[in-house]
């Protein structure tokens, strides 16, 4: 293959890869927010046990 394919294949596979890790840090921090506020009542239920 000649230079010019080789470069745009790596510029696409490194969009593509970019693209991926940005939507898995957007996914795990809806996940983590998500998780954040399920567990806010019990964080408080918990402060009355001695």
């Amino acid at each position: 293959m000649n230079d010019t394919l080789d470069r745009w294949i790596q510029r696409v596979t490194l969009a593509a890869m970019v693209a991926l890790a940005a939507a898995l840090l957007a996914v795990g921090v809806s996940l983590y927010a998500s998780d954040s506020e399920a567990h806010e009542p019990a964080a408080s239920a918990t402060h009355s046990v001695p």
